[in-house]
């Protein structure tokens, strides 16, 4: 149902996109030369048909050079294979001009899921859109985050559509990112969403067989060395600056393997017991937060994709606690605290600690569908008033 929104809200979030774009401009036209670079790199290296070096750090270096001979520091590619086979094309551009297509495809993207979420959750969900500071980070940053929070706007429509093996099949062009996604899987099988869990599987095994077939077993080997002993550090950023559960620990000085294994088993346990018998738009909220806390390179723009959990949660459920913490989420302050200096750079990790146990404790949807199954039906008014329908097409 198509909401309708005031001139004000328009104006309010308006308002505000040009507030982040002032802020966010000069870290924008800079940024190429950082997290873009990465995967104009990649995407290079495969224009040129040189798929076994995808992954080689010599070969990366000789590209960086080429593209932007001014860059010492390496920027490594740690994307999958296939995220490389997709940037191909642009690559034909110069690293600038593929850099500006690049932002105006993310911006786009954005613009997209902004005007879904007003047309299905009205104002409110115009505000939070405008007010939400990791996609707007993303984009300052050069990142796809935008492109995530998308992939899970379409999937979850088409679940609330009952097209299961679609929606997985969507969800799977999330493996971009997989680590954001560590947890859908558990959901799906937890819930016996075989459908769902198929098209996932199907779209992962798409993007896996062309990476085989290009690269190689030696090349997928490759890769996992560069996921298991690649440098993390990157850009300024370590692990007490990171939106994960591992940056609580940090900071505070404490960094013992022992200690952020515990806090990882602690985050899925909490999410496998939230997950058993979540509705969907709980269990993606559920999913998500835990997936983006127990991953190891996870920034505040990776948070981007919780967007959509946010607008849920405001819609669905009545529970106060559950909308104070999405509305911490969505208050620009709380990822603002990365910039900050230790201990308060772990207060993103806390907000989302806090939105997980809020979601796993929330059965606000579990009582209205109780309430509504004990309730009498209405009658049908419309059999015994004659010409109401006629006259109230409506009712």
């Amino acid at each position: 149902m198509r909401r309708r929104v005031s001139k004000t809200a328009i104006l309010i979030a308006a308002a505000l996109s040009v507030f982040w774009a002032s802020l966010g401009g000069s870290i924008l036209v800079h940024f190429y030369k950082y997290d873009f670079l990465c995967y104009y790199i990649g995407g290079t290296l495969v224009r040129q048909g040189r798929f076994f070096d995808l992954y080689s750090p010599a070969a990366q270096i000789e590209v960086q050079r080429q593209a932007a001979p001014d860059v010492t520091e390496p920027r490594p590619f740690v994307r999958p294979p296939w995220f490389a086979f997709a940037l191909a094309p642009l690559t034909s551009l110069s690293l600038v001009h593929a850099y500006a297509v690049w932002i105006a495809v993310m911006l786009i993207t954005l613009l997209a899921t902004w005007a879904w979420a007003t047309t299905r959750f009205g104002e409110s969900g115009l505000l939070l859109a405008a007010l939400f500071l990791p996609t707007n980070l993303g984009i300052c940053f050069g990142q796809d985050s935008a492109a995530m929070l998308a992939v899970l706007c379409v999937s979850y429509v088409l679940l609330t559509r009952e097209k299961n093996f679609a929606g997985g099949l969507v969800l799977g062009l999330g493996l971009m990112k997989f680590h954001l996604l560590l947890l859908f899987p558990v959901w799906m099988i937890l819930q016996k969403r075989w459908r769902m869990l198929a098209g996932f599987s199907a779209t992962g095994a798409v993007f896996l067989g062309a990476s085989l077939l290009l690269l190689g077993p030696s090349g997928l080997a490759a890769y996992i060395d560069v996921l298991l002993h690649g440098k993390t550090e990157l850009a300024g950023h370590s692990a007490d600056t990171m939106a994960n559960i591992y940056s609580l620990p940090a900071n505070f000085g404490i960094s013992p393997k022992p200690l952020d294994a515990a806090l990882a088993a602690l985050v899925i346990g909490i999410a496998l017991y939230g997950l058993r018998r979540a509705s969907d738009w709980r269990a993606i909220a559920i999913a998500g937060t835990a997936s983006l806390l127990i991953s190891p390179h996870a920034f505040g723009y990776d948070a981007s994709m919780l967007l959509l959990p946010v607008w849920l949660v405001i819609e669905k459920t009545p529970r106060r606690i559950s909308r104070y913490a999405a509305l911490a989420l969505a208050a620009p302050i709380t990822f603002l605290f990365t910039l900050a200096e230790p201990p308060f750079e772990c207060i993103p990790a806390l907000a989302l600690l806090a939105f997980l146990i809020a979601m796993v404790t929330d059965r606000s949807d579990s009582k209205s569908a109780a309430l509504a199954s004990r309730a009498e039906p209405l009658p049908d008014v419309s059999r015994e008033i004659p010409g109401l329908v006629e006259a109230h097409p409506l009712v």
